[in-house]
């Protein structure tokens, strides 16, 4: 294997680790986000006709 062609992987490994990062750290922000935005009860005024 020629010099040019272990870069070219090693660029090729780089940039898939890289995604693959990226991808869990927003699929864990998005679910532990929305989770939190979730857990709250809104105020709500009801008013009663007699």
């Amino acid at each position: 294997m020629n010099h040019l062609l272990a870069t070219y992987i090693d660029l090729i490994q780089s940039v898939g680790f890289i995604f693959l990062i990226t991808l869990v750290v927003f699929i864990t922000r998005k679910l532990f986000l929305d989770n939190t935005n979730d857990n709250f009860i809104e105020a709500v005024k009801v008013k009663v006709d007699e």
